[in-house]
């Protein structure tokens, strides 16, 4: 099962995905130019960030950027 929607804090300053929490380590896609991309998110100096595995971005999380994320049953 797919969680996708945009990125939005909670009340923690964490970022979620539809009802669930992402942490860093978690591996999320996220939309480029109309693109997903696969990536891993990291926690540094107060600021969440998604590096992508095989294109070298780095993208600094903010609400609304379109992400998805397969859910573990």
């Amino acid at each position: 099962m797919t969680s996708e929607g945009p990125l939005k804090r909670n009340c923690f300053q964490r970022f979620e995905v539809g009802d669930v929490e992402i942490k860093s380590g978690a591996i999320v896609e996220i939309e480029i130019n109309k693109v997903w991309l696969l990536g891993i998110i990291e926690h540094w100096h107060e600021s969440f960030f998604w590096f992508s595995k095989l294109e070298g971005i780095a993208v600094i999380l903010r609400n609304g950027i379109n992400a998805r994320i397969l859910n573990e049953a």
